[in-house]
């Protein structure tokens, strides 16, 4: 097999593993570094309420940027049929995205269509950007073209329930974060999700759901984003928990970037907006691209920004 048809199906095979939704998880070969005002070890108890943990921005992938090098001569040859320019231009869309280029990423989807206009979850990451960029109409139609092509979808639920919450159409938001939620009610970041629509209607009421909702969460460390919520930790003991049992610095700057978020959007329902942009900018440092709560930090900021 020579190594256009050997790329060819490598990756065929990979675009099976690559749906488009809130990816929870990194490339190995990345590295980070953690500093605070003092150096903060892994097995630090606690955070002076004045530190905050930082860490050095995730660098670029070497790797995904020669993949896309590859992808690209593989387009340019000729004798390539519409299915294998698709998986082609899957590919290196997804690769895009993950580095943040987003407006390339959206090129490659809209053009494989043209190949193979079937694809649910290319619409996916085009309803993604377009919620990025504030295009909501765009969006809602990328999402029900996902829904009409593959019903079970795992994210897109989740996707549309997003883009309607920044839309400010919190009823349509609620419906899809409570569909999104009885699919996995032990997952800690739909429960949220659902609570960030329910306090948008009825605050007091949507506390008393988020306490309910508590009790059928998985133990883990993100359980502790829930806990913040309920008052049951505050912002110091959140940072903290963020090192604990910390195997390796991705999944720290992993925590990191979801802790910031979640204390940015704390604080903005407290109106603590400046505290609460501080977090959005911190959450935007990681340059984790590909996970929910960085995509989305900018709206939040734009929000911000709006009210003043």
């Amino acid at each position: 097999m020579n190594l256009r048809a050997f790329c060819i199906v490598t990756l065929s095979l990979l675009l099976t593993a690559c749906a488009a939704g809130p990816e929870r998880q990194s490339d190995q070969g990345r590295t980070a570094t953690i500093s605070t005002e003092q150096q903060v070890q892994p097995s630090s108890p606690d955070i002076r309420a004045n530190q905050f943990i930082l860490v050095e921005p995730l660098m670029p992938s070497p790797q995904r940027q020669l993949e896309i090098a590859q992808i690209t001569q593989l387009l340019q040859e000729q004798d390539l049929n519409n299915e294998q320019r698709a998986v082609l231009l899957y590919r290196r869309g997804a690769l895009y995205d993950a580095l943040g280029m987003t407006t390339l990423a959206r090129v490659d989807f809209n053009q494989l269509l043209e190949y193979r206009p079937g694809m649910a979850d290319a619409y996916n990451y085009i309803g993604i950007h377009a919620t990025q960029g504030g295009d909501y109409e765009s969006a809602f139609e990328a999402f029900d073209s996902v829904i009409e092509l593959d019903p079970d979808h795992p994210y897109v639920l989740l996707n549309r329930g997003i883009a309607a919450y920044y839309a400010g159409q919190y009823e349509l938001a609620q419906v899809d974060f409570a569909d999104h939620h009885y699919q996995g009610q032990g997952d800690a970041y739909r429960v949220l999700w659902l609570f960030f629509a329910d306090r948008a209607l009825n605050e007091e009421h949507a506390y008393q759901l988020l306490e309910q909702r508590k009790a059928k969460l998985d133990e883990s460390w993100e359980t502790n984003l829930v806990r913040l919520f309920t008052g049951e930790i505050n912002a110091q003991q959140l940072m903290a928990s963020t090192l604990h049992d910390v195997e390796d610095q991705i999944v720290l700057v992993e925590r990191l970037t979801e802790a910031y978020f979640y204390l940015g959007k704390f604080e903005q329902l407290n109106n603590q907006n400046d505290d609460a942009a501080n977090y959005f900018k911190l959450a935007l440092a990681t340059n984790l691209y590909e996970f929910v709560e960085h995509r989305y930090a900018h709206l939040e900021l734009d929000k911000l920004r709006q009210q003043g």
